[in-house]
């Protein structure tokens, strides 16, 4: 992506508990989270990318993780987040980029994260593990657009339910 692009930066994330629509959040303090699809624009409107994330969403009952091992993710290995273990999450990650893929004017932000470079992996609040071979559910999903050090939740759904989005 090109360092003057102009365009929203966006981010697609499971949560175990819901963000509500027009929440803004500190990027530096997440709540927990599994980022699907990371840092991404598109040339079009953000209702067309939350009607493709929804419709990517539609059948998918709320996504099940096993905790792993924690790693250092981010360009300079300072962000501390905990692997996962998931199948789900992995093929949902490959529906929403095939589909993501598709709208004019996308471009990912690093694109080594995507596709064979996605490691799913959970983000918790700082200071915060999960015993490894835990198991959580997510059921909620959030679109994010993502200003300097700020992301304002620009769509929330609920996955099992009736993937209408709000």
């Amino acid at each position: 992506m090109a360092e003057n692009d102009s365009r929203t930066l966006l981010v697609v994330l499971a949560l175990p508990e819901p963000l509500a629509v027009g929440q803004t959040v500190d990027r530096r303090a997440w709540p927990a989270h599994v980022t699907l699809a990371s840092n991404f624009v598109v040339s079009e409107p953000s209702e067309v990318v939350v009607r493709v994330v929804t419709r990517a969403c539609a059948v998918e009952p709320p996504l099940v993780l096993r905790f792993g091992d924690r790693a250092w993710f981010g360009p300079l290995h300072d962000i501390p987040v905990q692997l996962v273990e998931s199948p789900q999450i992995v093929a949902l990650h490959e529906r929403l980029a095939d589909a993501l893929h598709g709208l004019a004017g996308f471009a990912v932000d690093a694109p080594a994260y995507w596709r064979d470079g996605y490691r799913p992996h959970m983000t918790h609040v700082p200071g915060v593990s999960t015993a490894s071979g835990t198991s959580v559910r997510l059921p909620f999903i959030a679109i994010a657009s993502m200003t300097g050090r700020s992301a304002t939740v620009i769509s929330a759904l609920e996955l099992g339910k009736d993937a209408g989005g709000t």
